[in-house]
C-alpha cells in the first residue's frame, strides 16, 4: 500500500531504510492520523523525521530517544523509487 523509502544523512554518510507496515502503524498511532493526511494536508518536519527515527530503530539499530536522535543527524530526505512495470 505505502511504498516510502527514506534517507538518513549525517556527516559521516547516509543510510536508506524502507518504511515497513509496522513503522506506518506506529506513526498513525503516535500522531492520531492517517500516514496520507500527514503528508498531503498535516505537513510537519516532525512527521518525516520521526518516520525516519522509527524505520531507523526498526532495523534493528540502537538509536536515542528522538530528540537526541536529532542531534545525530544532518537531514532525512524521500528517496524516489522506481516504477514497478
Amino acid at each position: 500500500m505505502i511504498s516510502v523509502t527514506l534517507r538518513v544523512v549525517r556527516a559521516d554518510g547516509e543510510t536508506d531504510y524502507r518504511l515497513n507496515p509496522a513503522v506506518v502503524v506506529a506513526f498513525e498511532r503516535q500522531f492520531k492520523m492517517g500516514i496520507g493526511k500527514a503528508f498531503a494536508t498535516e505537513q510537519k518536519a516532525e512527521h518525516l523525521y520521526w518516520l525516519a527515527w522509527k524505520a531507523e530503530q526498526a532495523s534493528g539499530a540502537v538509536v536515542k530517544p528522538f530528540d537526541g536522535w536529532l542531534d545525530t543527524i544532518s537531514d532525512v530526505q524521500m528517496v524516489e523509487e522506481p516504477v514497478r512495470p
